[in-house]
């Protein structure tokens, strides 16, 4: 008999079994400093005391605002129970504050950095002890124009309604089946963007594994190409070897489809009410299906042969900030000649329609 283990967010675990027995047990509290581009008013209070965010230092000289998050968790003895384990079971490396900050990542468009975790702990005579653990961590500050949105002053906060706390509140109308799927999308969303203005060859890399993480809930068209393949091996001798090759073919080109169709199917909503005048420094919805190959026919080539991609350019100028390609019709570096049609969107537009589908695929699996 099949084992029922509940693969939700550790972060929703945590605040259920809070909300239940923070009244009649002692109570631990864990707080997060972490680093932002972006300025977040207000404060959350979520689960009835259970996560508190606020601003705790304006900007440093690095550009960076710092926030306090505060965790509670009641004390209870740990009880190892091996029924609770199954090799599908629910696994995040990062723990609670890597859940919330990529949470956080995708529910505001910004990158979060953790800076240090804060313990508390409450001795017998109810004196307070503080245990501080600083967290090293790599940043580079990027030309706004990168992506504009992403690192302008557009106003955030923490409490709005309708905000953070509803966006937190919908994970709870989402079968359990889904929860590892998209901690792993948001993940590497909240990896990729990191990646702007460092390295823009790996921010495409991690954010198609973003989409990667929910192909598995995408059907593709029916086409008898698979079929004709088999018929071809069946009448050529193939040993195993080359047979699991050709099947592992067959797949990545299954993927590439779902990929495509992921970006299609969700970006619904997406180029609504746009008014161009660079018509042709701009990606149209009838065209998000090519862009989709391209990117993941150059991130293949990329990983598997070391193939170099051909980038748009991040100009600076103020009126091609929203532009979602540069100008150029080819390039030629060295001795090697690109063409037009190998030319890569800005990482503006791959963020921004990925965060919409993101959210979109969210909307769609509510109970």
């Amino acid at each position: 008999m099949k084992k029922i283990v509940d693969n939700r967010m550790g972060w929703i675990l945590l605040v259920e079994d809070y909300e239940k027995n923070y009244a009649h047990l002692e109570v631990y509290t864990t707080e997060y400093e972490i680093c932002s581009e972006v300025r977040i008013s207000g404060v959350l209070d979520y689960g009835n005391g259970f996560l508190l965010c606020y601003l705790l230092e304006e900007k440093n000289k690095m550009g960076l605002y710092t926030y306090g998050v505060q965790v509670k968790s009641v004390q209870k003895e740990f009880k190892f129970d091996e029924s609770k384990y199954t090799k599908d079971g629910y696994c995040f490396k990062d723990g609670l504050i890597g859940e919330l900050m990529a949470l956080f990542s995708v529910f505001f468009q910004a990158r979060f950095y953790l800076k240090a975790t804060n313990g508390f702990f409450t001795s017998p005579n109810e004196q307070i002890r503080r245990l501080r653990h600083k967290n090293e961590f790599h940043y580079r500050k990027p030309h706004p124009f990168f992506n504009y949105e992403m690192f302008s002053d557009q106003k955030r906060n923490w409490a709005y309604q309708n905000g953070l706390g509803e966006f937190l509140d919908t994970f709870k109308n989402i079968d359990g089946q889904y929860h590892q799927s998209i901690i792993r999308a948001f993940y590497w969303y909240a990896e990729s963007i990191k990646e702007i203005g460092v390295d823009h060859q790996l921010f495409f890399i991690k954010m198609v594994s973003s989409v990667e993480a929910l192909l598995k809930y995408i059907d593709i068209p029916k086409d008898d190409f698979p079929e004709k393949i088999k018929m071809v091996i069946n009448k050529q001798v193939f040993n195993g070897e080359q047979k699991d090759e050709i099947e592992k073919w067959l797949q990545n080109r299954k993927i590439r489809q779902k990929f495509s169709i992921f970006l299609s199917q969700y970006s619904k909503g997406f180029f609504k009410g746009r008014r161009w005048k660079a018509k042709h420094c701009h990606i149209y919805r009838n065209d998000v299906a090519l862009f989709a190959k391209k990117i993941y026919d150059a991130r293949s080539a990329y990983l598997h042969v070391g193939n170099p991609m051909y980038l748009s350019d991040d100009l600076t100028s103020d009126f091609a900030k929203t532009w979602d390609l540069d100008v150029s019709m080819g390039m030629m570096v060295d001795r090697k000649e690109y063409s037009a049609k190998e030319k890569l969107p800005r990482t503006r537009w791959f963020e921004r329609i990925t965060n919409h589908c993101l959210k979109s695929f969210m909307g769609s699996i509510q109970l």
